[in-house]
């Protein structure tokens, strides 16, 4: 055989080299151990596979759920690993949501001013209570008026003299002390002393209603002494966790608190219920095949990507593989034969 024929079939066969070897590149930029053999690299489809085909499944079980639900929520329903991590907090969320929240959630309490306004609230109760208990034997407490009305009846009653009965504005104070009375039997001067009770007691009173007519979407919480701060507390810590969920979770967006303001409560359970019961085991499944995913090809970035679609990333993964096996298959008399000697 002459130089110039043997010249010509190196030249046939390098451009098959080189694509041999290019494959084998591409196979070992994705972190696979050059000691695999190309049947143990085709094994791994069947995983691929696997996690496309639960994924898909996922997809399908997302979709009726996210039919009734608002769309600032339908982000937490991405396949991927930044969706399934938001959709578990938010579950987190709607199973630490105190009842009290479907009654009054509002954006009143997204504002650290709501902190000030409850503490203000506990300050005025704490002021109350024990002056009702003071005054509710001797005097009927809803029906003290105002704050400037007892002043000018205590002023009126503090500057009478001895001729006080001469007085029209003294005899007009004197009944209105005692129509305060709960006993007919009360005196005068036991009513006036307790004046100074009365005025900050009924101080008190007005600024606890102050308060809510700051905020109306709290009026119904407005139970006078009685006002009940536990649930309201609840709800303000409540909406705190979801500000940090937020900032933890949700890149500081905004939209799970819109859609969770808004969601329907039946809705919310119906959600939990089924995330326990439907959701979680595939999503605990899909989660493990995975991490032995990004163990078995370490080195391809887009399984890192937290935020791309399994189906994307492991789809374009699947081809990438089955490209360049094929390519390695079609050059090799076996399968048997380790990566690093396709190169």
């Amino acid at each position: 055989m002459s130089s110039l024929e043997t010249t010509g079939l190196q030249q046939d066969k390098t451009p098959e080299i080189d694509l041999q070897t290019c494959a084998a590149k591409q196979l070992s930029c994705l972190g696979i151990p050059g000691l695999m053999t190309l049947e143990a690299i085709e094994f791994q489809l069947l995983e691929l596979d696997s996690v496309l085909a639960n994924s898909q499944q996922l997809a399908e079980q997302y979709k009726p759920l996210i039919a009734n639900l608002p769309t600032a929520l339908h982000s937490c329903f991405q396949v991927s690993a930044a969706g399934v991590e938001q959709l578990a907090t938010m579950i987190q969320l709607l199973q630490s949501t105190p009842e009290a929240m479907w009654t009054f959630r509002d954006t009143c309490f997204n504002d650290y001013e709501m902190d000030f306004r409850l503490a203000k609230l506990q300050q005025q109760l704490t002021i109350l209570t024990p002056l009702n208990k003071k005054l509710v034997p001797f005097v009927a407490t809803n029906a003290l008026g105002t704050t400037s009305s007892l002043r000018a009846i205590q002023t009126c009653l503090d500057n009478a003299g001895m001729f006080c009965w001469f007085s029209a504005d003294w005899r007009k104070a004197k009944k209105e002390t005692l129509a305060l009375a709960v006993n007919e039997q009360l005196k005068l001067a036991d009513i006036k002393m307790l004046f100074p009770a009365m005025i900050k007691y009924v101080n008190a009173q007005e600024n606890h209603d102050a308060i809510f007519a700051e905020i109306p979407a709290l009026s119904m919480a407005n139970q006078g002494i009685n006002t009940d701060l536990v649930p309201l507390l609840a709800v303000r810590e409540w909406y705190k966790d979801v500000g940090f969920a937020i900032t933890a979770h949700f890149a500081g967006e905004g939209e799970i608190l819109t859609g969770l303001s808004v969601l329907a409560k039946e809705d919310a359970d119906v959600l939990v219920a089924t995330y326990a019961d439907k959701l979680m085991t595939n999503i605990k499944v899909i989660d493990n095949q995975m991490n032995k995913l990004r163990l078995s090809f370490p080195e391809c970035q887009i399984l890192k990507q937290g935020d791309v679609s399994y189906l994307t990333s492991v789809a374009e993964l699947k081809t990438i593989v089955v490209t360049q096996l094929n390519i390695l298959k079609n050059g090799c008399n076996s399968t048997n034969v380790c990566l690093a000697d396709c190169k």
